[in-house]
């Protein structure tokens, strides 16, 4: 009895102590998630600053993306404040980006991320699979100018099916499919010519096609 009375009152001691610390505790939590907050509120400027400044280049100009800083009254394990990602459209709200884009604009919106990134946040390596779905002519052509641009910075691997964007490329290799095997195999000269001529209209010796792909070529 004479033990655990010992430690009933040795515990009370440091229940009195612990909740001092858990105070202390509480209190540096929320000097550091108001510090967050300030530091993700400037940060969303300078990211929608950046972003959307790569929309207009990519011909969204009546595009922009919104991020959305959402105060809370409770502190949780992922700060004070919800971030939610917004998408407007000539100045007028249209709602989620996940919910309202299409997959062409999914698509620059994605391109335009990965550029807005300063460099020491990309990865050494990005691999995109046919991030032109739902793009085509010039937009096509502008998502190529900056995807030519992305791999100045680090490697790019791109799987396309668009001849303006593959034409852009320092190295263009053609995927084929035979049974069992896959063969993959980089064309250069002549034989890329040929090439981007058949992913223009599906005749790799069609005399207009190959004029355009020589274009195309010539101009990356």
């Amino acid at each position: 009895a004479e033990r655990e009375m010992k430690m009933l009152v040795e515990t009370r001691g440091k229940s009195s102590e612990m909740q001092g610390l858990l105070a202390e505790e509480k209190k540096r939590v929320k000097e550091l998630a108001m510090s967050l907050r300030s530091m993700r509120i400037s940060s969303a400027k300078r990211l929608e600053e950046r972003v959307n400044a790569v929309l207009a280049e990519l011909g969204m100009e009546g595009f922009k993306l919104v991020v959305q800083v959402n105060e809370r009254d409770k502190v949780r394990s992922t700060g004070a404040e919800d971030v939610n990602f917004l998408l407007a459209v000539n100045d007028e709200m249209t709602g989620p980006v996940s919910k309202c884009a299409s997959g062409g604009e999914l698509s620059r919106l994605l391109l335009a991320l990965e550029i807005a990134l300063p460099d020491d946040q990309l990865p050494s390596v990005l691999v995109f699979d046919e991030v032109e779905a739902g793009l085509g002519g010039r937009s096509a052509l502008l998502s190529g100018f900056k995807l030519k641009e992305l791999s100045e910075r680090c490697q790019v691997i791109l799987v396309t099916h668009e001849a303006v964007i593959a034409a852009q490329a320092d190295q263009h290799f053609v995927v084929t499919r035979g049974g069992e095997t896959t063969t993959v195999v980089e064309v250069t000269g002549e034989s890329r010519s040929s090439e981007i001529a058949r992913m223009l209209s599906g005749d790799p010796e069609s005399r207009e096609a190959l004029e355009h792909a020589s274009a195309l070529l010539a101009g990356k």
